[in-house]
């Protein structure tokens, strides 16, 4: 047990050397720390006055010139533009589609309007074109017509003239330029309706010869063509010696 004992004893001082450095460090730090506060403060004078002084200027004096204010300028703020949403970006876009499409469409309309313009013009050409070509046709067959009627009537009327001579008496003293008109009216089959003096011969019993000869002859010849038969309904025959 004794040799537990001597083990010990050196720990023990090294406890207690500790233990006493402490408690020194702690005085000296406690005896400064009252000193530093029992410093008496340091002194100061104060000056009485009966009167505040004469604030007034001195003539000779003259007060110095306020200091020149400087405008101030406040710095100009501007707002930040925030970024466009996706939505404005999407609509703006779809703004942008449509009025192309439109644009698109208006071409489109405006090229049908010419082409449609171009066709009528040249519809309109054709037309008229194949209405000048009918026109002349057309004059071509009523001058073709009216020259192969006109021989016709000419011819029937010699043969009515014909017949009308063999039925008619000599007239003495009537020269072969006298002439006298009829209007006859005439049925289709030649039949003698009516027969009117339209202009004398200048010579009576000529004009009286002649028209019984006309009424004599009937039926006077006609043409087989119902178009010839109507222009003989109303026949104008002038009747020479």
């Amino acid at each position: 047990m004794s040799a537990t004992l001597n083990f010990r004893e050196p720990y023990r001082f090294s406890a207690g050397a500790l233990a006493l450095a402490v408690h020194l460090a702690f005085f000296v730090l406690l005896y400064f720390g009252v000193r530093w506060q029992s410093q008496p403060p340091e002194e100061f004078m104060v000056e009485m006055w009966e009167s505040l002084p004469n604030a007034e200027v001195l003539p000779e004096q003259e007060p110095p010139p306020p200091p020149k204010m400087e405008p101030i300028v406040q710095p100009r703020v501007v707002a930040p533009v925030p970024p466009p949403a996706k939505a404005d970006i999407e609509l703006r876009d779809k703004k942008a589609k449509k009025a192309e499409e439109k644009k698109a469409r208006e071409k489109a309309a405006a090229r049908q309007e010419a082409e449609r313009k171009e066709l009528e013009a040249y519809s309109e050409r054709i037309r008229k074109q194949e209405q000048e070509r009918i026109k002349a046709e057309q004059a071509r067959v009523r001058a073709e017509v009216s020259a192969a009627t006109r021989v016709q009537v000419e011819r029937y009327q010699d043969l009515i003239r014909a017949k009308i001579r063999r039925k008619m008496s000599k007239v003495a003293d009537v020269p072969e330029s006298a002439e006298a008109i009829f209007r006859i009216t005439l049925l289709p089959d030649g039949t003698v309706m009516d027969v009117a003096l339209q202009k004398s011969s200048g010579y009576p019993a000529y004009d009286n010869a002649a028209e019984r000869a006309i009424r004599l002859a009937d039926p006077l010849p006609m043409p087989t063509d119902v178009t010839l038969q109507m222009m003989f309904r109303e026949l104008k025959l002038s009747i020479r010696p």
